[in-house]
């Protein structure tokens, strides 16, 4: 089947690891969305979609404001005849934006009549590894202030997630969604627990952070890159104080060595989980372009820099 055929689409599903999971490490972007757990454990939530037009293979989805989008799977820098393809779908489909794009592929779009702009809440918080690992200068002190309480107060210790204590971060799970604002189905919570339970399949890096004995946070992430680890998942009991301080740095000390940056992902606009990863003062954000074709009106930005008229 040659592009610009008939287009062949099936719902996203584990059975797609084999073929995707390798497009996807090729293309060594900072994105978290581009790494095949990350797709995997929220694909309802999504509602991913496989399209294949030819030898081409691009992901359909939903976004977190109901926008629907094409994903490329392929690095736009080094096939133009992908792009091309990707954007004839985008517009016959008439999909709403092609997302997440990094600004190092916005030049490959270039001849395309498209205007592009991103959501804050979108955003990757990236932090350097060794800032995580040692907390330093004055702005993070209060950090630094925290581990140490945290090491004061109980008898730290931390565990790799095995077979024999994945009951505990599943036990502290439930605990942090009791105690969440959000709903069960609007959290990470059902996410978050198969990842917990498919660790293996998916070969993620677990740890399990302790007080005095006690299981009192978890974490799970893996690398999306050979520069690059993200987690995906961060859940600690706030009652032991400085738990979250303790988890990253333990984490970024045993987990994150030979990488440059840490990927804590996206805020998604809530407010708290803002506050929280601003504390640490990324280093970068990894900004998500939504790139739109011109059909209708121009964007708020264009139209301010158009000249006044007389």
């Amino acid at each position: 089947m040659r592009p610009g055929g008939r287009m062949e689409r099936e719902k996203f599903k584990y059975e797609h690891r084999e073929l995707l999971a390798p497009m996807l490490q090729d293309i060594k972007i900072p994105l978290s969305e581009y790494c095949f757990a990350n797709l995997y454990f929220f694909r309802n939530t999504h509602k991913y979609e496989v399209l294949k037009s030819g030898e081409f293979y691009f992901l359909s989805g939903l976004s977190y404001d109901k926008l629907r989008y094409l994903m490329p799977l392929k690095d736009l820098r080094y096939s133009e005849e992908y792009t091309n393809e990707l954007v004839r779908i985008g517009k016959e489909e008439d999909y709403d934006m092609i997302f997440p794009v990094p600004e190092e592929w916005l030049p490959s779009l270039e001849k395309w009549n498209f205007y592009h702009d991103h959501l804050e809440q979108d955003s990757d918080y990236l932090y350097t590894t060794e800032k995580m690992q040692h907390y330093p200068g004055r702005k993070l002190h209060k950090k630094r202030n925290l581990l140490k309480q945290y090491q004061n107060l109980y008898v730290p210790h931390v565990e790799e997630l095995r077979d024999d204590n994945i009951q505990q971060p599943l036990d502290l799970l439930d605990s942090w969604q009791e105690s969440s604002t959000q709903e069960m189905g609007d959290s990470d919570y059902y996410q978050c627990r198969e990842a917990l339970e498919k660790r293996k399949q998916f070969r993620l890096k677990g740890a399990i952070f302790y007080a005095d004995c006690e299981p009192s946070g978890f974490m799970l992430g893996e690398e999306i890159s050979p520069d690059i680890f993200t987690i995906h998942f961060a859940k600690g009991d706030v009652n032991y104080k400085g738990i979250y301080q303790f988890m990253f740095n333990r984490y970024a000390e045993h987990f994150c060595r030979g990488f440059k940056e840490i990927n804590l992902e996206q805020d998604l606009g809530i407010e708290g989980l803002r506050k929280t990863k601003r504390s640490y003062l990324p280093d970068r954000m990894a900004l998500k372009y939504r790139i739109h074709f011109k059909q209708t009106e121009p964007s708020v930005q264009e139209t301010e820099l158009e000249s006044p008229r007389d």
